[in-house]
């Protein structure tokens, strides 16, 4: 008799990688399926990928060299059906260099228009592109206080700047984020460090993600009431706001007023088009509350005493940014942090409502590139917020 094909599992990482991270899965496919096609699952096997998502806010398949672009584009149609058709950064790759998504000279493949190429180094007719310069940024270009030349040297390196795939302006943030590695420098490892002293062993140019569940976990019962009460408001054209600014040394936050691009110079934008979201978001399939706040380009708060119904709003922007610093660093400890190691072919997708991200390392010395595809379609419904 012929042996039954084994189905699609879901294998937690190891505990030396997911440690307290809640975060973190290997998609081992079906027997029959050497590269991932969504389309091709059963509604099982649909099923099982799609609890497995959002209980594990990253998912790791191998070896998938070969794959389509599509295929990131058939990905956010499993995992959020109701996306709209462009990338949640625009219909077009931002170029304008008075926004800081441009630092990083990333394109768009012509023919998926909307996964877009990133990476080091520098790139000559790749997928219908004549060329590209790629900059993987890092820490030196955008902290206040940038690790020394003698800290680099040593090994040391720091998360660019935590965030959520959002352009925080008109286009909602997209549910999934997926990312597909083509091209993997091989280069020695480096070491994260945190504010505290402590060091983590990490690949160089890991990935970084915490999760928002085990972040509002962490938080003590007075702060978590306060997150459930309150709302974020970003900044106007937030990342042209901040573009002169420095970012704390765990990258989480701006470290300084000062810098902000006025509102009177910034691009001309609508008011209502401008995202405020509430402070701590719900998981739509276990429930979970995931506290969500893309540090650096907060602008005000409303948060509501639920004794009284009473409104305070928070304008003043150092304020701000230190109450939302003061909730977010809370988790960011070696325990807390999963970052994943990039092998040639790797692709993975992670809640983008659900956990921070953040590139690390420095690859500017290396001349071997770095090259990945990325995709974040732009999502028809806004977070909801873990209390209504």
């Amino acid at each position: 008799m012929p042996h039954p094909v084994e189905p699609l599992q879901i294998r937690p990482l190891p505990p030396d990688l997911r440690k307290s991270t809640s975060l973190g899965a290997e998609v081992i496919l079906p027997e029959s399926m050497t590269l991932f096609d969504p389309k091709s699952l059963s509604d099982a096997e649909k099923q099982v990928l799609h609890k497995a998502f959002f209980d594990n806010g990253v998912l790791v398949i191998r070896n998938q060299i070969g794959i389509e672009p599509q295929v990131l584009y058939d990905i956010a149609d499993l995992l959020d059906p109701d996306h709209l058709p462009y990338h949640s950064g625009g219909q077009k790759q931002v170029t304008d260099l008075k926004n800081i998504l441009s630092q990083n000279n990333c394109s768009r493949i012509p023919r998926a228009p909307q996964v877009t190429v990133i990476g080091s180094g520098h790139v000559k007719d790749y997928e219908g592109i004549e060329e590209l310069n790629l900059k993987h940024l890092a820490q030196s270009s955008f902290h206040e206080h940038p690790l020394s030349e003698q800290e680099v040297a040593s090994g040391l390196t720091r998360p660019y700047r935590w965030h959520m795939d959002a352009a925080l302006y008109e286009n909602l943030p997209g549910i999934v984020t997926s990312l597909h590695a083509i091209e993997v420098p091989k280069v020695p490892a480096q070491k994260l460090q945190f504010p505290d002293g402590q060091t983590m062993d990490v690949a160089a140019g890991a990935t970084l993600f915490f999760s928002g569940a085990r972040n509002f976990e962490v938080l003590s019962p007075e702060e978590q009431e306060f997150a459930l009460n309150t709302t974020v408001h970003y900044a106007p054209r937030a990342y042209e706001m901040i573009r002169n600014c420095k970012a704390s040394s765990d990258g989480l936050t701006i470290e300084n007023v000062g810098r902000e691009t006025p509102i009177s110079d910034l691009p001309a934008f609508s008011p209502e088009k401008v995202h405020s979201f509430p402070m701590v978001w719900k998981n739509p399939v276990n429930g979970e509350p995931h506290l969500q706040i893309a540090g650096c380009c907060v602008y005000s708060l409303t948060t509501i005493d639920p004794s009284t119904g009473n409104q305070t709003v928070i304008t003043d922007l150092a304020e701000v940014r230190r109450i939302c610093h003061g909730l977010q660093k809370k988790v960011y400890k070696p325990e807390n942090v999963y970052a994943h190691a990039w092998q040639k072919g790797d692709l993975v997708m992670f809640h983008n409502r659900g956990v921070m991200h953040s590139i690390s390392g420095q690859l500017a010395q290396y001349e071997e590139r770095r090259l990945l595809w990325q995709c974040n379609m732009a999502s028809s419904t806004p977070p909801e917020g873990y209390r209504k």
